[in-house]
């Protein structure tokens, strides 16, 4: 799994605080963590059959919403585009790697809605209170590509 985020924006720490649950968790689990940055994303995944990335996401729902998309099977909406402090972000390293034959043959996103962008350390209340339900989420959709 890839936890994306950045701890010095708040709420879009979200992916790192779920990676460190994970990893807490079920340290059996491979865990990798980024900035989000696509090229590094690229390399993550590289080789990979499949892989559970979880980011922040600002789509308007309520913070701590969570959505789950099915990146192999179709594009990211675009509010996933929005979301990412760089230029080069998730969605556009999904449809880069789609499109040079690189994506994993399974790739779920999970999107956990943020409710502060801002500079400084620390999630929001909501996101701090998502972080374990979303951590067990993973661990079970991992478990399903186990069996």
């Amino acid at each position: 799994m890839i936890g994306i985020g950045n701890t010095m924006r708040r709420d879009d720490g979200a992916g790192l605080a779920v990676a460190e649950a994970v990893r807490a968790a079920r340290p059996e689990i491979e865990v990798l963590t980024t900035g989000g940055d696509g090229a590094a994303l690229l390399d993550a995944w590289a080789g990979a059959r499949r892989v559970v990335v979880i980011d922040a996401a600002r789509s308007g729902r309520p913070p701590g919403s969570i959505q789950r998309f099915d990146a192999a099977a179709s594009a990211l909406p675009r509010v996933m585009s929005s979301a990412s402090t760089h230029v080069f972000g998730l969605a556009d390293a999904v449809e880069l790697a789609r499109a040079l034959g690189a994506l994993p043959a399974g790739l779920i996103v999970y999107a956990v809605e943020g409710a502060d962008f801002t500079a400084g350390e620390g999630l929001s209340p909501q996101l701090m209170a998502a972080v374990p339900g979303v951590a067990d989420l993973v661990c079970a959709e991992l478990d399903r590509d186990d069996a």
